[in-house]
């Protein structure tokens, strides 16, 4: 009895610590253009922000909504910054950013982004009042579109926080009951 009561106290503890590095998945930070934005300036290049360390093997691909492959140039990894240039100015339209990184972790994460592009033409800024009136609606539509982003991406962050913290609180809580069992059985010998 000795003996099972040692190995399940080892297998618990080996599964409490073996399932931490499960929590350390690399996932998006945040993004420059951010997720669901739209853009109202000529870009000229994406930044990706991962909440770790990734490795240099990572694979940025830019689509418009049509399909069509948007070319990206000097895709660079500095530590958890993910960047690359866009070759050619965008059209108006819907586009969507998608990675294929390795985190610090060594697993695989493949996901996407999309954002809007949606400047005005040269000839619109030429008109004078009217195009600066309307530039300055748009950038306070814009800033509030932003403000509401960036608030779902914190819940949706904090979300995760939660599902992650209450799975590692719920294996720990399974290995104290555990370790708390097999103390009791050794006291009834």
């Amino acid at each position: 009895m000795k003996k099972f009561t040692g190995v399940l106290a080892f297998a618990v503890l080996l599964f409490a610590f073996s399932a931490s590095p499960a929590f350390a998945h690399t996932h998006l930070d945040t993004s420059d253009p951010e997720e669901d934005s739209t853009v109202t300036e000529p870009l000229d290049n994406i930044t990706l922000y991962f909440e770790t360390v990734i490795e240099e093997s990572a694979v940025m691909e830019l689509h418009h909504e049509d399909g069509t492959e948007i070319a990206l140039d000097n895709q660079t990894v500095n530590d958890d910054e993910f960047s690359a240039d866009i070759a050619e100015p965008l059209e108006n339209g819907t586009y969507t950013i998608s990675w294929d990184i390795i985190g610090v972790d060594g697993h695989p994460m493949e996901d996407s982004i999309s954002f809007e592009v949606d400047a005005e033409e040269t000839a619109a800024e030429e008109e004078g009042t009217d195009a600066a009136e309307n530039s300055e609606d748009a950038s306070g539509e814009q800033s509030d579109e932003n403000e509401a982003d960036a608030e779902n991406n914190v819940q949706e962050e904090a979300a995760d926080d939660t599902n992650s913290n209450t799975l590692l609180i719920a294996v720990l809580v399974l290995a104290i009951v555990a370790i708390i069992a097999i103390v009791l059985l050794r006291r009834k010998k």
